[in-house]
Formats: C-alpha cells, sequence, structure tokens
C-alpha cells in the first residue's frame, strides 16, 4: 500500500505546479489588461493578485468536483 501512496506524490506536485503555473498565467493576463485601462499600480496589483487567487481556487476545487460528478454516475 505505501507504494501506491509514493507514487501518487509526485503526481499531485505536478498537478499543483500546474495550477500555478495557469493561474500565474491568469493573474498576468488580468495585470496587462488593467494596465492598458490606465489604473493605478495598487490597482493593478490588486486585480492581478484577485485573478490570480481566484483561479488558483478554481483549480484546486476542480478535482473534487470531478470526483464528486463521478461518484454521482
Amino acid at each position: 500500500m505505501p507504494e501506491s501512496t509514493n507514487r501518487s506524490v509526485p503526481t499531485w506536485r505536478l498537478w499543483l505546479a500546474l495550477y500555478v503555473a495557469c493561474s500565474l498565467v491568469v493573474g498576468l493576463a488580468v495585470s496587462l489588461v488593467v494596465l492598458r485601462s490606465g489604473a493605478d499600480t495598487s490597482d493593478l496589483l490588486l486585480a492581478g493578485g484577485g485573478g490570480f487567487a481566484t483561479s488558483f481556487a478554481l483549480c484546486l476545487a476542480l478535482p473534487a468536483a470531478v470526483r464528486e460528478l463521478k461518484r454521482q454516475d
């Protein structure tokens, strides 16, 4: 049984790295859109951070939602 646990740890780390990378892209895209609108630096940071946090939370919730949908069938 411990072997299967050890094999799943690198997979989880890979998914977590993918979530962070996608969230960074979303945060940067939001920041660029806000920058083009001529907003303040503080508004830029708040919008980019909000985009990052929201997309990261959605990425973390996705596996649980898929697991729940599979369980319902």
